[in-house]
């Protein structure tokens, strides 16, 4: 079936000449024995495009198959009674029409897998169902079909989301992807791949599934490029003369400090729309690829402020025209309303990227960013002493008082404990705690100077110490540990259980 779909994806013009053809031939030939009355692979044909092309392709098939039969029996074959002439035509009718409600049922069951981002106040923004726009160049220009699915984002939501794409119906050798990271963050991903210059969508989901997992690990965007680099190595055949390389850009944005830390492997830098509509490029090199030696990643770090949205956007496919399209620049000479909806911003961005020349399967990624306050964090500043402890557990008490999650507050304390403990007893200044309110999930977080990385073991009988993490991963859905250029946080996240 995957096969056969690539195919009719690939070559639609030439299959469908050769259906007409052989339909011809069939019929004429039957009609010689005096089978005018029924066309059975006529009927069938478009029924199966149904199940296999886009909605345009199928009633492509469709209105030729009603075509070819009414030349055919009203006028190419002689003899043919008024009653089987209606018969064949009425049937090659029909098939069209159950062919059309087929596939706009297939799409519709596609559509309903889409992705939905609740946002803060309660209300669902979910993908644009518009109809489709004829874009610049002949592409299609749609916000509802083929939208990044990702994990569902952490209450209140860091980011606001919209998707858009533009292609010519052929297998799609990039993507965009929205990963929630631990501590209300999220991770933005656009990324291409190819081989031997050529779009490569085979080896997409396997990249795609191995950024998700490097993303759990919770690294630095540079590290995350680095190991990228070396699943693409494995991925990559034995033959060497095929160059498969991937073009990927990979950002991290935390809401809690509006900093967004950015690492690019030869991709085009995003673009940021201000609160005011005025557009930025980040002045951030591309690099080189992965997949060549010694690929160079280009970092930075930018601050986004509440209500600034930042504009990603991918392509696959030979571009016959400047590159102007690749690096933005024509989102750039365009003016954005400030109070434009993420969809218009995302459309308008979709239209200035599809110019003529350009790109023949693009997607854009418009993400509105959100800043948290204290009515979901709240930071502490402790002292490398034991007594840290215990003011430790004062300041979580009081919070979660605050908050409302009385019932929360033994554990949350003995997590909190255990976790300002080991800082003390094994890390260096300067300590920090922090508690983040997500949803139904607190997360407790201990930042501070150490760089080393501790290890969850079972402590024996006998053993004065390391039951401190054991305790903590009893206590907790997942818990880990992150690093970054002053030191690292440990984290632990759990969900209170509500008293009913």
């Amino acid at each position: 079936m995957a096969t056969s779909r690539l195919l009719l994806l690939r070559h639609p013009s030439a299959l469908l000449a050769v259906y007409l053809a052989a339909a011809c031939a069939l019929q004429l030939d039957a009609s010689a024995g005096g089978l005018v009355r029924w066309s059975d692979y006529s009927v069938l044909a478009p029924v199966m495009a149904a199940a296999l092309l886009p909605f345009r392709h199928t009633l492509i098939v469709g209105a030729s198959t009603l075509a070819t039969s009414v030349v055919i029996y009203g006028f190419v074959i002689p003899g043919v009674s008024d009653g089987g002439r209606a018969v064949v035509i009425a049937a090659a009718l029909l098939s069209l029409g159950m062919s059309l409600a087929i596939c706009r049922v297939r799409v519709r069951r596609q559509a309903r897998c889409a992705f939905a981002v609740p946002a803060p106040s309660g209300e669902r923004t979910s993908r644009i169902a518009s109809a489709p726009r004829q874009a610049p160049g002949g592409l299609c220009a749609s916000l509802p079909a083929g939208g990044p699915p990702p994990g569902r984002l952490p209450q209140p939501a860091p980011v606001d989301l919209a998707y858009g794409r533009a292609d010519d119906g052929r297998p799609q050798a990039h993507w965009l992807d929205v990963i929630p990271l631990p501590g209300a963050r999220v991770a933005l991903v656009a990324a291409s791949v190819t081989e031997d210059g050529e779009p490569a969508p085979i080896l997409v989901p396997e990249l795609r599934a191995a950024v998700r997992t490097l993303a759990d690990i919770d690294m630095r965007p540079d590290e995350m490029l680095s190991h990228l680099q070396d699943v693409l190595h494995r991925l990559q055949p034995d033959d060497a003369a095929h160059d498969v390389t991937a073009r990927c850009l990979y950002a991290v944005y935390d809401p809690v400090t509006a900093d967004c830390t950015l690492a690019c492997a030869g991709h085009p830098a995003p673009i940021v729309i201000s609160p005011d509509g005025v557009t930025i490029a980040v002045d951030l090199p591309s690099g080189t690829p992965l997949g060549r030696a010694r690929a160079h990643v280009a970092t930075a770090e930018i601050r986004l402020g509440k209500g600034s949205v930042l504009l990603l956007h991918t392509h696959s496919g030979k571009r016959t025209g400047s590159e102007t399209g690749a690096d933005g620049s024509p989102v750039r000479e365009r003016r954005i309303e400030p109070r434009s909806s993420l969809a218009a911003t995302c459309r308008t961005a979709l239209r200035a990227l599809a110019t003529e020349g350009g790109p023949r399967q693009l997607r854009v990624l418009a993400v509105r960013t959100r800043t948290l306050d204290t009515t979901t964090v709240a930071t502490w500043d402790l002292t490398a002493e034991p007594a840290a402890v215990s003011a430790a557990r004062k300041h979580v008490t009081a919070q979660l008082t605050a908050w409302g999650l009385d019932e929360a507050t033994p554990t949350t304390v003995l997590i909190v404990s255990e976790l300002v403990t080991n800082a003390i007893r094994h890390a260096q200044p300067p300590l920090r705690l922090r508690l983040i309110r997500c949803d139904t999930s607190l997360t407790c977080e201990v930042t501070d100077g150490g760089t080393t990385s501790p290890h969850l073991r079972r402590a024996r009988t006998f053993d004065e110490s390391g039951r401190g993490l054991f305790i903590v991963a009893q206590l907790t859905q997942r818990w880990g540990t992150r690093h970054h250029p002053q030191g690292k946080t440990i984290w632990a996240e759990h969900t209170p259980q509500h008293e009913t």
